[in-house]
């Protein structure tokens, strides 16, 4: 958050504490308390979470081999389980799971109300009926000066990132399942979304098939 602080102290004092409550409620990074997922899950026609939700990952030999990969479907292990899903032998397992992830940069617009430090004069500063901010000697001599509030637009580098999880009936090879996890943040670091993405994605598991929603969970207070 080292950046955010940074560029909003520059407006003041009152301004800054203004503007960075505004950009901790949208980040993970440093001070935000939730983490926002906007999840989208489709499922064949007359599909039912029944039993026996068996399962085994599918993937090549090359992903196999990512310590990355084999990190992050042990957090999905996790979420399964939590739903009821066991984890078995592909050859003993009714469905295979793929999971497909990635991230890229961009940049969003942040808007900003920011409310400028007022010179202390003799009297100190009060606040004026109609807003903004009033002291004894005006910016241009004697006389009462005028701070109204102002919004500053500033562009913040984010990361967007994406996981996508494909459950397929072993049997017939026919897909039955995908969900789609999204999310934006400050955090150049995907990693640091991941579990919390996965677990929103299968929140309310399996939710209504083609309606997007957003899940908010909560950051996990060891990991902040």
């Amino acid at each position: 958050m080292q950046g955010s602080w940074e560029a909003v102290m520059s407006w003041g004092r009152k301004g800054s504490m203004w503007a960075l409550v505004a950009v901790c409620a949208l980040w993970l990074a440093g001070c935000a308390t939730t983490v926002t997922t906007e999840v989208t899950a489709f499922r064949q026609t007359g599909w039912q979470n029944d039993a026996p939700r068996t399962y085994a990952f599918e993937h090549t030999q090359q992903q196999e081999a990512q310590l990355e990969r084999q990190t992050f479907e042990q957090w999905l292990a996790d979420a399964l389980a939590g739903i009821g899903f066991e984890q078995r032998p592909a050859g003993q397992a009714r469905y295979l799971v793929t999971m497909d992830y990635d991230a890229a940069p961009g940049m969003v617009q942040v808007a900003e109300t920011v409310y400028p430090d007022p010179w202390y004069g003799p009297w100190g500063p009060y606040w004026g009926p109609y807003g903004g901010w009033y002291r004894p000697y005006g910016p241009w001599g004697w006389g009462p000066g005028y701070w109204p509030p102002q919004t500053v637009v500033r562009d913040v580098p984010v990361t967007y990132s994406s996981l996508r999880v494909y459950f397929k009936d072993a049997a017939s090879g026919k897909r039955v399942y995908q969900v789609t996890a999204t999310n934006t943040t400050e955090s150049g670091n995907p990693a640091a979304v991941m579990p919390y993405m996965i677990r929103s994605a299968f929140t309310d598991f399996p939710g209504e098939s083609g309606r997007p929603r957003h899940v908010t969970l909560e950051v996990d207070k060891d990991k902040k």
